[in-house]
């Protein structure tokens, strides 16, 4: 349930020798590589006024593009740097509510989907995102795509693709995760959909992804995690209060920023 990668927070905050060092203590135990990259405008500024190249251009250089590598945000690609992810396999996480609440713009996910680029989806942290929750990022990658791209940028089916095999696919575990399949990890999610958030709704998917469904069941490994609608393997409560004192002991008031 566990496993490892190499992730530096992002090439702009550390030193080039690191991120290159990095790149190749990943390569040499076998195990994948993830950053946040072009996420801001700001970024984009350093990295041309610094380095003289984009955000992505710089990546490459510091050997940080390929099958093993991916990359939170993406909001800022050139169609260059949308061919050059597509051409080495090197996946993007999405994360439309956190860029949403940021005001970081939107990524170039149906450019991304058309390269033939891996596109999964990603909630980020808990500073740029309270909710945390999966099955939101399908309803605001669904809005951000056709903000930006018209009404035929994303559909339902889509949205649910990136959420699944399209996070396998940047995970490289499509063969064990992604989709419900014979041999594959029983990681199953069962939402209902026959409620008041689905009444009148003829496609479910539709549902899931336009929606407000509940969770009703959850299997992880084939284990029962949620049941019912309710967590069956903690105290909700227990863990509220556990984050909230944490970030009490982190922020030294309690409360994020707003």
């Amino acid at each position: 349930m566990t496993r490892i990668a190499v992730a530096p927070c992002s090439p702009f905050s550390v030193t080039a020798e690191l991120m290159r060092d990095s790149a190749e203590l990943a390569r040499r135990a076998g195990v994948r590589m993830h950053t946040h990259l072009a996420e801001t405008l700001d970024e984009e500024e350093f990295c041309r006024a610094t380095y003289g190249k984009t955000p992505a251009q710089y990546a490459e250089d510091l050997g940080w593009l390929g099958r093993d590598v991916w990359l939170a945000h993406c909001v800022h690609l050139s169609g260059e740097a949308v061919g050059r992810f597509a051409a080495t396999g090197t996946g993007v996480a999405h994360c439309p509510t956190s860029n949403g609440r940021l005001g970081s713009g939107i990524a170039p996910v149906r450019a991304l989907l058309e390269a033939g680029a891996p596109v999964g989806l990603g909630v980020d942290g808990s500073a740029s995102n309270e909710s945390g929750r999966m099955i939101g990022e399908l309803h605001q990658a669904l809005l951000a795509a056709r903000f930006r791209d018209g009404p035929l940028a994303l559909s339902a089916r889509a949205s649910l693709q990136m959420a699944t095999m399209g996070g396998a696919r940047c995970l490289g575990r499509e063969d064990e995760l992604g989709s419900l399949e014979a041999g594959k990890l029983a990681d199953v999610a069962l939402w209902r959909v026959d409620g008041l958030a689905g009444a009148g709704i003829a496609d479910p998917l539709c549902t899931l992804v336009f929606g407000a469904p509940a969770l009703d069941r959850l299997w992880v490994g084939g284990r029962p995690v949620v049941t019912a609608g309710e967590l069956v393997t903690a105290d909700a409560a227990d863990l509220a209060a556990g984050a909230a004192a944490a970030s009490a002991r982190i922020s030294g008031h309690g409360q994020a920023g707003t």
